[in-house]
């Protein structure tokens, strides 16, 4: 209140004074208020009646004053509450966040490895990746019900390794008799790739191949990379011939190899990430076992000699495992990071699930196992689906599956290659337990459970 008002004698009255004289009503009418707003004349009423209306009007703007400072206090206290609710929220949607970057880490990524001393867990749980594949909810909400059970997906496939003249290289070439057919491997699945993208493009998807041919997929040749090699290759002890001529060759094998495998693998997954941007990848490959001990794979040992394993199983591959000496390499930590930070874990699983699933019931075969901790099996109810970490499966950012049915150099399915072979090259009809057809339809099979329709 105001207390520059005089009374008639000059003297400044007291609140209780002008309270006495003139007590405000406790409610006014709207005309009352509107006339309580607005000064009143001096000199109409007398000084009382001026003091009066002059207080009416101080009493009701005190009373604006108030009423607008109590919602402003409102409103800042509003503010704070939303503001301290949004953060809690934000906090406990951080903290979940954490807790399941540990819990990834800690089951799948790097379950032997001391990952805490390396990795911040909430950044990685607060970052945020864009990117370019869709999940198989998203793929099917677009989908139209009219449309075929895959329209939308965008699948890639990888026919792993080369085949051709880069078999041997590649160590993915063995036969057991000299009039056998050569079993190399990157033939064989560019094959299944090519029957599997037939089927798939008549279910409605799109499918690209990362190669076409028995031909490196990276542009950089064996003398792109002899430098590299020359770092790599320990130098001569002597100055001999000989010694030279070891050290050449063993300098060009290593030339060709870091070609066509670690520098083939890197320009794929740059070419799906750059280029083909799928919805997920599927790696396609002819798993075999390790010769006996006293045996080698070398061509300059006589091929007969060579005997056959019992062991046949299969086994489907994602990314994780990742050991104590992996994690320290900051490449792989920024691979890591962006799998988590764009979810194709979760995708990847999805996907693996369904095609060890589809392999198990199209080949009838057991699940592989691993000794040591170079993978680790994700589920207890699929016993066929490992995380381990390969340079493609962590490089790719979309979900990517790798496949390992059958063992090549095992006497169940040895001599289905051969006949496979033999039909092929005779141009005889397939028969019905050709053992690629039975690949391919089990990979479609898989993909149809992930990304179909129920």
């Amino acid at each position: 209140m105001c207390r520059n008002e005089l009374l008639e004698d000059g003297r400044i009255p007291s609140a209780a004074t002008l309270n006495r004289r003139a007590k405000p009503k406790a409610h006014w009418s709207s005309s009352e208020a509107v006339s309580a707003l607005l000064p009143l004349s001096p000199g109409k009423g007398g000084p009382v009646a001026d003091a009066i209306g002059r207080e009416r009007f101080l009493k009701s703007g005190y009373c604006c004053i108030v009423s607008r400072t109590g919602l402003l206090l409102f409103g800042v206290m509003l503010f704070r509450y939303c503001l301290g609710f949004w953060l809690c929220v934000g906090l406990a949607s951080a903290v979940r966040a954490g807790g399941a970057t540990a819990t990834a880490l800690a089951v799948r990524y790097a379950p032997y490895a001391d990952w805490q001393k390396v990795m911040d867990v909430d950044l990685l749980a607060g970052q945020s990746v864009i990117r370019y594949w869709r999940t198989a909810e998203e793929i099917a909400a677009a989908r139209a019900e009219a449309d075929l059970p895959l329209t939308g997906l965008h699948l890639a496939l990888d026919p792993g390794h080369i085949g051709g003249k880069w078999a041997e290289a590649e160590g993915r070439q063995f036969r057991i008799a000299a009039d056998d057919f050569y079993v190399r491997e990157g033939e064989l699945v560019l094959e299944v790739a090519q029957r599997v993208r037939a089927q798939l493009v008549g279910l409605g998807a799109q499918v690209t191949l990362l190669r076409e041919a028995n031909v490196r997929v990276n542009p950089k040749g064996p003398i792109d990379y002899l430098e590299r090699a020359a770092q790599q290759v320990p130098a001569p002890t002597g100055a001999s011939l000989a010694a030279l001529i070891d050290y050449g060759l063993a300098l060009r094998a290593r030339a060709v190899r870091l070609s066509i495998v670690s520098g083939d693998l890197a320009e794929r997954a740059r070419l799906v990430n750059e280029v083909i941007q799928p919805d997920a990848l599927i790696s396609l490959h002819i798993n075999a076992a390790a010769w006996p001990s006293s045996e080698s794979v070398s061509e300059s040992e006589s091929e007969s000699e060579r005997q056959l394993v019992a062991s046949n199983h299969v086994h489907v591959l994602i990314f994780g495992c990742m050991s104590e000496g992996e994690l320290q390499s900051g490449r792989q930590q920024a691979q890591l990071a962006v799998k988590l930070g764009n979810d194709s874990g979760a995708a990847e699983h999805l996907l693996g699930a369904a095609l060890a699933e589809a392999l198990a019931a199209g080949t009838g075969l057991p699940a592989s196992t691993y000794e040591g901790r170079n993978a680790i099996r994700l589920d207890a109810g699929n016993t066929y689906l490992f995380a381990r970490n390969l340079l493609l499966l962590r490089s790719v950012e979309c979900p990517t599956v790798l496949l390992e049915p059958y063992v090549a150099n095992s006497v169940p399915v040895y001599p289905r290659i051969q006949a496979a072979l033999a039909n092929r090259a005779t141009g005889a009809p397939l028969t019905e337990d050709d053992i690629l057809v039975e690949y391919a339809d089990a990979v479609v099979a898989g993909v149809l459970g992930c990304y179909a329709d129920d």
